[in-house]
């Protein structure tokens, strides 16, 4: 923040730590655009995802996103559907548009001794399909802190909604705000507005720094495909393919340039 003076109440909850609470504060969400929710999930529970999630990985069945810095994809694996089911989690998104909470991803994203690089200062949302109403809950399953790389969030950022673009936002802008990063206990969860501005630094302690991603959002949003509590209402989803929406793009432009550079440098 500038001086103390980007919003007037968001010093005063981040000097007292008003962000961390067993329940969520939806008035100090709003404001500062994420909260974290202490002792959210049990150790069993979080041990059940956590453990699952290792042994797939110890078995070579799933292996990081290719060209994504922490991304792990998980939804060929049922199993891990499980946690839309759980009462806690229900009890936690009920407060949300009025009940009817919808999800479209759920992922896992992980650091560890192997894979320590920062990931550089973005928002979620322009990534996204639909309204820009939407959130992140990032459930802790081990210790998440700025020695392993743990996330970092600019309070209040989210109140300027979508850039117009996505990618890293400069530093000579994120240079004006203030950061934190919340020290994270297995269990916590970090509520996370999808146009917060977030990044992180790297794994100095190489530990393995892991959280289970679930995306919410209304359950009418036509990307939904998971109901985790209330009804589905409005539009049907799967009306289109989100990567076949545009016939060109900026995305699809930089992919095409990319191979006429590959293709120009192969013929030297």
């Amino acid at each position: 923040m500038n001086n103390s003076k980007f919003f007037k109440q968001t010093n005063t909850y981040l000097k007292k730590n008003l962000y961390y609470n067993k329940k969520l504060d939806h008035k100090i969400l709003d404001d500062l655009g994420f909260f974290v929710i202490k002792d959210a999930f049990d150790q069993k529970i979080v041990e059940k995802y956590r453990s699952k999630f290792l042994k797939e990985i110890s078995k070579n069945k799933l292996q990081k996103t290719k060209n994504h810095l922490v991304e792990f994809k998980i939804e060929k694996f049922h199993f891990f559907k499980k946690i839309y089911k759980e009462l806690k989690l229900k009890k936690i998104v009920k407060g949300f548009f009025n009940g009817n909470v919808g999800s479209d991803f759920y992922r896992i994203v992980k650091k560890d001794k192997n894979n320590t690089k920062p990931v550089f200062c973005h928002q979620d949302v322009g990534y996204q399909l639909g309204s820009f109403d939407r959130y992140s809950l990032f459930i802790s399953l081990t210790k998440n802190n700025n020695l392993n790389g743990g996330l970092i969030v600019y309070p209040s950022t989210h109140k300027f909604g979508y850039l117009g673009d996505v990618g890293q936002i400069s530093k000579n802008t994120t240079k004006k705000f203030t950061k934190t990063c919340p020290n994270l206990e297995c269990g916590d969860i970090l509520v996370m507005h999808s146009s917060l501005w977030h990044e992180s630094e790297i794994n100095l302690a190489k530990s393995d720094r892991i959280y289970f991603e679930i995306h919410i959002q209304k359950s009418s949003e036509p990307s939904t495909k998971f109901i985790i509590c209330g009804k589905k209402r409005g539009l049907q989803s799967n009306f289109f393919d989100k990567k076949k929406i545009f016939s060109n793009s900026r995305i699809q432009r930089i992919i095409s340039l990319k191979k006429q550079i590959k293709t120009m440098k192969g013929a030297e």
